[in-house]
């Protein structure tokens, strides 16, 4: 008899009605359905696990990226990527709105809230009445470091955060 793998899940037994319990040939067939479905029984008893951003494995990450909708980037690390999914949830609810974009910078990128000046000119605008000409919503970074290597995800972050009619601009200020 082949040793057993210690890791191997264990096979749960399918029960068998009573007038099947002593035929061979059944109870072959029910242990066999058992061992292909028992890793499934497994799985989906750590599907807490899987959903969780923070303990998923990192083969499910991409997996949980889609179906969160959360905005990633390319070059993000996976702490990044896992933070993203964690936030998604919220983003949606809150994606467009200043304190929003503040916090993604700040969780994502770890550029501290009091370094990202938002001029935004809000107001509603009813009937005839069309907002001032050259209206925008510019973004500031202030930085320690060379500023290119901001300018590309700070703009990425407020494309994602700025309404579609509102146009904007990014400024990275600062530097080495």
């Amino acid at each position: 008899m082949p040793k057993k793998h210690q890791d191997a899940p264990a096979v749960e037994p399918v029960p068998l009605p009573a007038v099947y319990a002593h035929d061979q040939v059944t109870r072959a067939f029910a242990d066999g359905v058992g061992a292909a479905i028992g890793p499934v029984g497994g799985l989906l008893d750590r599907l807490e696990e899987v959903l969780d951003p923070w303990r998923a494995p990192p083969a499910f990450l991409d997996w949980l990226v889609r179906i969160t909708g959360a905005r990633v980037e390319t070059d993000w690390d996976e702490r990044q990527r896992r933070t993203a999914v964690a936030l998604a949830p919220w983003l949606a609810a809150h994606r467009g709105r200043p304190y929003a974009l503040r916090r993604e910078a700040e969780e994502i990128y770890g550029w501290p809230p009091e370094r990202l000046h938002i001029s935004d000119p809000g107001g509603v605008y009813e009937g005839n009445e069309k907002p001032p000409p050259g209206r925008m919503l510019t973004v500031t970074l202030q930085v320690q470091g060379r500023r290119e290597d901001f300018e590309l995800p700070l703009f990425r972050l407020v494309a994602a955060h700025c309404p579609a009619h509102l146009p904007f601009k990014t400024e990275v200020t600062g530097g080495a």
